[in-house]
């Protein structure tokens, strides 16, 4: 029962904890406060559950508590997603990176306070990779 108690002692709320630097913190996702709507079963099933644990006062489930409800009671499936978000986040940044360096070398761009990837004939020029997928 300590979980519960976890989830219901008030973690829910995503105050400053001052546990970051200022400069550290991201803005607040706005889509985490918004309630869930009960559109399918599985939802209907989520939102009562974590509802009837969290027992919200305006009788609200939103997508944070939610998410902590998982943390809590399914925390290999956040890890899961955590780290699978980890490996894209950091494989696209390592892309982007090699990318970048390669438009430098090759003086399509330039560092300076603004830099512009642009065709001979001005348009902006859009590259595909091996990992880029095309959906029609």
């Amino acid at each position: 029962m300590a979980e519960v108690k976890w989830l219901t002692n008030g973690l829910v709320d995503s105050t400053d904890t001052g546990e970051f630097p200022a400069e550290a913190q991201q803005e607040k996702n706005p889509v985490l406060a918004e309630p869930v709507e009960k559109v399918n079963p599985m939802k209907e099933w989520l939102v009562d559950y974590v509802g009837g644990i969290l027992k919200p006062a305006d009788g609200n489930v939103t997508t944070e508590m939610i998410v902590h409800a998982f943390g809590v009671e399914f925390p290999e499936l956040m890890l899961a997603i955590a780290e699978e978000n980890w490996m894209r986040g950091y494989a696209q940044a390592l892309h982007d990176s090699e990318k970048g360096f390669e438009l430098l070398k090759e003086g399509q761009i330039s560092i300076g306070d603004q830099a512009e990837v642009t065709a001979p004939n001005g348009s902006v020029e859009v590259t595909t990779t091996d990992n880029d997928t095309e959906t029609e």
